[in-house]
């Protein structure tokens, strides 16, 4: 099993309260070898962000897109790389939206992810042109913007490198498949239902956070969805989403997984967009997916080997 010092520190820490998701395109006058130095030497500079406020647990993750490894890293790839999910068959949109690189700056204060994503597009200037950003933000105590908690399902911390970390592919040892999706809200209808049928729909109870039983939980209930069992063991991902928004603007969840294949993510999202193995996820009446992509976090020594 990868231990986790291998690993970029964003992908298997506990929750933390503020986030920033930052994604960056490389222009095309900048050549592969000047990128990877580059994105070397931001690795140093946000592991110096990091020991700078131990109260603040800052941490972080850099992801090359799958589209763009060829070109940015060169022809040895992970075992497993793959684009992010298409389905003929899909009734809900999952549009896959590629970038070159995803940042996942996490934090317990605000400033602290907001410097950090500063410093980071000032160095990266002129290489790569920074394409969103989105602050994340812990919502009450951990719930979702539609009230219900969210990551009940996450794998306990001493769990989560052998969920998230690549353990049998020699030099990509400690890096994580990435799979990111923004999506938008809903709430104005979401709040017309009564609280029964909210249940029904997200699979659990929203006060309490506990699943319904078998006999109440429609099998169109998100949790009904995602929850994969395989020979008797549940397929599991490392959430590390966090609620988004604005007031007067666009509100949703920016959903980020890790996990050491790109097989379970797929897995799940197609039992939520498609009617496969039973109907698709009736929580995307209320909340779509309008932003997605596939990313590979190398290790640590990997970034460590560009400079």
């Amino acid at each position: 099993m990868p231990t986790p010092p291998l690993a970029q520190s964003a992908i298997c820490a506990p929750a933390h309260g503020h986030a920033l998701f930052l994604t960056f395109n490389r222009q095309p006058e900048c050549s592969p070898e000047h990128c990877r130095l580059q994105l070397g030497q931001i690795a140093l500079l946000l592991d110096q962000w990091a020991s700078r406020d131990p109260a603040a647990r800052n941490c972080w993750a850099i992801g090359i897109g799958v589209a763009s490894w060829a070109s940015l890293i060169g022809p040895r790839q992970p075992r497993l790389l793959a684009g992010f999910p298409q389905f003929a068959n899909a009734i809900h949109p999952a549009p896959d939206t590629p970038h070159d690189l995803f940042l996942h700056l996490r934090s317990e204060k605000q400033d602290w992810c907001f410097e950090a994503g500063q410093q980071i597009e000032s160095a990266l200037r002129g290489s790569f042109t920074l394409a969103s950003s989105t602050a994340g933000f812990r919502y009450l105590d951990s719930r979702d913007l539609t009230g219900f908690v969210d990551g009940t399902e996450n794998p306990e911390p001493d769990a989560r490198p052998s969920v998230a970390l690549v353990a049998d592919d020699d030099e990509f040892n400690g890096g994580s498949y990435l799979h990111v999706q923004r999506y938008v809200h809903d709430l104005e209808r979401w709040r017309e239902l009564d609280v029964a049928t909210q249940e029904k729909i997200i699979g659990r109870t929203k006060q309490d956070d506990q699943e319904l039983d078998d006999d109440t939980k429609p099998e169109n209930a998100h949790i009904a969805r995602v929850v994969i069992e395989e020979d008797g063991e549940e397929l599991e991902i490392v959430r590390q989403s966090m609620p988004y928004g604005t007031v007067g603007g666009e509100k949703g969840l920016y959903f980020v997984s890790y996990c050491k294949t790109p097989a379970t993510f797929n897995r799940m999202l197609e039992r939520m967009v498609c009617n496969q193995q039973g109907p698709a996820d009736r929580l995307l009446f209320f909340s779509r997916a309008v932003e997605g992509g596939a990313y590979f976090v190398p290790p640590k020594a990997m970034l460590a080997g560009w400079i």
